[in-house]
Parts: structure tokens; C-alpha cells; sequence
């Protein structure tokens, strides 16, 4: 059996730190190594323990040091740990900042319990996570880029609808059935779009664009 997941808390909300950890050590493969109340004493604790933790989760707006300046220096100094926004701001903008410094993932604290699962379970595997309701904002704003920019490399009239659909939270057998194709015709188009933006998946896809400044 594997080692567990360890993770480290930075949230000023303790009622809402400790119920998350309780959440979250409740789980066989997840274990929370620590907590703090702001970023700065987080940091200090994080480089205290005999190891550092596999995921960061840390709140956005908090005391003292930036959450955007944590994020920075937690992958300056520790690159293998990964990070992953839990916030109340939906804003495009924070979205941009935290994954430009370094996070890798962003979830609301609207999101439900399995979706805080999946996404430190995602970003600790290596993978980006973002929730969909900052994904599609963010993805309609890189179609619409890619519609300006019209280079030779851009996505295709069918590929953008596609991802329009996505954005719009459609599922492959909803897309399917709206473009009058097959699933399989559906996923061929998505991995030529993963493809040519050089992602894994959507969120993946959108993270490529916030890093390339192809959004904002």
C-alpha cells in the first residue's frame, strides 16, 4: 500500500480548517501533516516538518502574506509539492495570478465534498484542477482569442464548438447528440484539441492558457 497524500492547510477560518481536516483524514489514502491561520506562520510550519507535504491547500484571502506570494515561494523552494487554491472569489483575475505562480488547481468553497476529493487527489497525481464554473468563463475567453488570432495552428470551426460545449458544461453523450456524431468522433476531436494546446484535458488546457498569457 501506498504512503497517504500529505497535506497542509493555511486558512484564517478555523471552524472551516478543522472540518476540512477532519473531511480529509477521514479518507485511507489522505493525511493532513499540519494547519495555520496565514501564510507566513504556514510556510514556517510546512519547513519545520520532517518532510514536506505532498499538496498545499490554502485560502486566498488571508492576513499578512499574500496567498499569491505563499504560492510563489512554497514552488520557488519546494517544486514537487503541489498547490491548490480552496477560495470564495471567482475571479478570472485570481485565477490567473495563483496558477501564474504557481498553483495547480482552484476550487471554490461552494464545491462539494467529492469535488475537494477529486481535486487534491488530482493536483497531488500531477494534474491540474480547476472547477467548472471558473473553467468556462476562462475557456470562452481563450476561443475567443484563438478566433482573433487566426493562426494556421488555431482549433478548427468544429473543435471551437466543441469546446464551447465543454465550457458550457455539456458532457461527450450531450455533445454527441447536438452535433449528430458519435461519442467516438466526440473524443477524436478532444484529443486532437488537447493536442494542439499541448494539455491533458480541459482544465489542464486552460492552466496552458493562463501560463501563456493567452488569457487574463
Amino acid at each position: 500500500m501506498s504512503d497517504p497524500i500529505r497535506i497542509f492547510l493555511i486558512d484564517d477560518h478555523q471552524v472551516l480548517r478543522q472540518a476540512i481536516a477532519d473531511m480529509l483524514d477521514g479518507q485511507d489514502d489522505l493525511r493532513v501533516v499540519g494547519q495555520a491561520g496565514d501564510a507566513r506562520s504556514g510556510i514556517d510550519r510546512m519547513t519545520a516538518l520532517e518532510r514536506y507535504p505532498d499538496v498545499v491547500v490554502i485560502d486566498l484571502k488571508m492576513p499578512g502574506l499574500s496567498a499569491t506570494g505563499a504560492i510563489a515561494e512554497i514552488a520557488r523552494t519546494h517544486p514537487a509539492t503541489r498547490i491548490l487554491v480552496f477560495t470564495m472569489y471567482d475571479n478570472p483575475g485570481y485565477v490567473w495570478s495563483t496558477m501564474n505562480a504557481g498553483a495547480s488547481g482552484y476550487l471554490l468553497k461552494n464545491a462539494s465534498r467529492e469535488d475537494l476529493l477529486r481535486a487534491v487527489r488530482s493536483v497531488a497525481a500531477g494534474n491540474g484542477y480547476l472547477q467548472s464554473e471558473v473553467t468556462m468563463p476562462l475557456v470562452k475567453r481563450l476561443i475567443q482569442e484563438a478566433r482573433v488570432a487566426g493562426d494556421r495552428g488555431s482549433l478548427s470551426v468544429r473543435e471551437m464548438q466543441i469546446l464551447e460545449a465543454l465550457a458550457e458544461g455539456r458532457s461527450n453523450k450531450m455533445i454527441a447528440r447536438a452535433m449528430d456524431l458519435s461519442e467516438e468522433t466526440v473524443k477524436s476531436h478532444l484529443r486532437r484539441i488537447y493536442e494542439k494546446l499541448g494539455a491533458a484535458d480541459r482544465a489542464h488546457a486552460v492552466a496552458i492558457a493562463l501560463r501563456q498569457q493567452l488569457i487574463g
